[in-house]
């Protein structure tokens, strides 16, 4: 870390300007809800690029937001990455209303814990907000928001046709087509891919990893009268005979999911006024038993629709932003034998919120501040199956606050900070339930609960010139009032209750500098890093800490991903290594003398490579290697990932 600390040091003060900054102005949208220059953000943000997407072995959202390096990423076989970690806060593994860290998809819900189900094919950009995000979002950004942001048309028409093969049997055809004429702009795009099982290392083939899956995404949109514009999405993603092979020390061959998300929205936008809805159904069968087609089947069925609409009012520089939000989730379980596990629930969110922005002396200090008030209804459904159940309803309500801080020291180098709060409010089930479950456990909700919450602060300093670009950022979070379940000997029933929750503190960064462009080279040459290091990631919770410990699980000590990029007229290429440090988790093997106990984790580092040659103007070849060097690892203890997986592609162009 004292070494990343001299090397951001020397290359801010001692890096040569070579040459003048021919970059575009990096735009983002996630900070503020609106659209704004990066460097007159206030608060971290990280930005996965459309160049950093087309340059990546990526095949969806969950292996982005892994090459991003931010934190813990709980990844299995076939398609699932789950509990995404972003300042010692993560997303739940099945649960999105229990999750700390918000995922959206173009400034909405995205409706998923599984962000493998969303094709990498789609993505324009994905904005990374980091820290308490919960004055613009509401509930569950406490360690920030994950922004996934969509293709559009653009101007003139476009498209392509491409084809995929590779290690363990993969294939992949796919096209798309986007454009914009006068006010009319569009963009469709379809794909279809398969895989068979992978081999993994020490292991050999890992039986029931493979999967199918088919996407279709299409935009609409249309501009009229004075900057006016409105638009139309639909995103449908399907995935079966996705394998659940288990883990190693309990092999599953015949266990599967079908997965299918469905997805619209519609929204209207001036320079001063958006307003949408959005509408997201997921449906999710899992099937175990002893054969494929004579199996238990567990269907759990979610559906995310929300509205919101918001104003900017300015005064020369400053401005203010008022909104509101309305969000409902709505689960449904069933089984094909016996009762399901969680009985149905429907959960609604109002927002209102307010944050202003004063530009002061020239736009050389900008102070941000914003309020929400968020309102919260939470109740338990009949459920076929659960006959014993009471339905109930409970409400509450909470506050939460947030500002910052930028202050320019020159055109190219800032300081900033920002404190605030973030809130998690507890689920339907924490709060309304009261049943007996078919093994004969009692839940029962407490009504009483609090929200989670979290205070936090960050300070850093941001430096941007021609083609460097380096930023670094101290962080804090105390969090409280964590909800565990437990059970409860006067009610004989399993319930939940506020705890202590964690101290979590940490420094991240990001360096890159363009040497090739930067010294007057006809070719792009740029090596880069990202990272996360945690200084500290205790709980303050006394029986969790007599049970595991202190250190928090599933936290990583350090996340980095670092690589060069090079690029010319006709080629590119990228190398990558990730670097996941080591954690604390529970060892779930029954049979291991450690089950049930807190282990160490290693560390591993995984090397990806990706080119691309255009042969013809009109013809692209691809070929990328994942695990270059063969190494074995697992993201999850005893689920190992394939060994080096090599994929070639042709794309035409026109």
């Amino acid at each position: 870390m004292i070494f990343l600390f001299i090397l951001f040091i020397v290359f801010l003060f001692c890096q040569p300007i070579l040459a003048e900054d021919k970059q575009l102005e990096e735009l983002v949208v996630t900070a503020s809800r609106i659209e704004e220059p990066k460097k007159d953000v206030t608060y971290s943000v990280q930005v996965i690029t459309q160049e950093d997407i087309k340059n990546s072995t990526a095949k969806n959202a969950g292996d982005l937001i892994t090459e991003a390096a931010i934190g813990h990423v709980h990844k299995y076989p076939g398609l699932s990455t789950r509990s995404i970690g972003l300042r010692g806060f993560r997303t739940d593994l099945f649960d999105d209303l229990k999750s700390r860290v918000l995922v959206l998809i173009n400034g909405n819900r995205a409706g998923t814990v599984n962000l493998a189900t969303i094709p990498v094919d789609d993505i324009e950009r994905i904005e990374i907000l980091k820290g308490p995000a919960s004055v613009l979002y509401g509930s569950s950004a406490m360690g920030g928001v994950i922004n996934i942001i969509t293709k559009q048309g653009s101007e003139g028409i476009h498209g392509s046709a491409e084809g995929q093969a590779g290690s363990w049997q993969f294939w992949k055809t796919g096209g798309e087509l986007n454009g914009k004429k006068g006010d009319f702009d569009f963009y469709i795009s379809a794909s279809r891919s398969a895989i068979d099982d992978y081999s993994a290392k020490n292991y050999g083939k890992i039986e029931n990893t493979g999967y199918n899956d088919e996407s279709v995404s299409a935009r609409f949109g249309y501009s009229f009268f004075d900057k006016q514009h409105i638009s139309f999405g639909f995103q449908h993603w399907k995935g079966w005979d996705i394998g659940s092979p288990g883990a190693r020390y309990s092999p599953d061959p015949d266990d599967y999911n079908d997965i299918e998300r469905n997805r619209f929205d519609l929204e209207y936008k001036t320079e001063t006024l958006k307003a949408g809805y959005y509408f997201n159904r997921e449906r999710n069968e899992y099937h175990e038993g002893t054969a494929r087609g004579n199996s238990n089947i567990t269907l759990k069925k979610t559906t995310t629709q929300g509205a919101s609409i918001q104003k900017i009012f300015s005064i020369d520089e400053h401005r203010i932003i008022i909104g509101g939000q309305w969000d409902r989730i709505e689960v449904k379980s069933s089984t094909s034998t016996g009762a399901p596990y969680n009985p149905n629930s429907e959960y609604d969110s109002y927002g209102l919120f307010t944050e202003g922005r004063l530009s002061l002396f020239n736009k050389k200090l900008l102070l941000n501040a914003g309020i929400r008030y968020d309102y919260f209804e939470n109740e338990i459904l009949p459920t076929e199956g659960i006959t014993n159940l009471k339905p109930r309803k409970e409400n509450l309500d909470h506050l939460t606050i947030r500002g910052g801080i930028l202050y320019r020291i020159t055109d190219n180098f800032s300081i900033k900070a920002n404190a605030g709060t973030a809130f998690r409010a507890p689920a339907p089930d924490e709060l309304a339930s009261d049943y007996v479950s078919s093994w004969g456990t009692h839940y029962i909700g407490n009504p009483d609960l609090k929200p989670e919450k979290s205070k936090s602060y960050d300070m850093g300093v941001s430096y941007a010139k021609d083609f460097f670009n380096a930023e670094l950022t101290f962080f804090h979070s105390e969090f409280k009032d964590k909800i565990l379940s437990y059970y409860d000997s006067v009610l004989n029933a399993q319930t939940f209750r506020n705890v202590e929750g964690a101290t979590i503190q940490g420094i991240e960064g990001s360096l890159s500098y363009d040497i090739g462009l930067g010294i007057g080279l006809n070719f792009s040459l740029k090596p880069f890093i990202n990272f996360t290091y945690n200084t500290r990631y205790s709980s303050k919770d006394e029986v969790e800490i007599q049970r595991y410990g202190k250190t928090l699980q599933y936290t990583p000590k350090c996340t980095a991903s670092f690589g060069i990029m090079a690029e010319k007229d006709k080629w590119d290429l990228r190398l990558i290594a990730n670097y996941t440090g080591d954690e604390k988790v529970t060892d779930w093997n029954p049979s291991s003398k450690n089950y049930g106990k807190v282990v160490d984790k290693s560390d591993f580092t995984v090397v990806n490579l990706k080119g691309s040659y255009r042969a013809l103007k009109n013809l692209e070849l691809t070929l990328s290697v994942e695990n270059l060097f063969d190494r074995a690892y697992e993201y999850v203890q005893y689920y190992p990932m394939p060994r080096r997986t090599i994929t070639g592609g042709v794309k035409w162009l026109f």
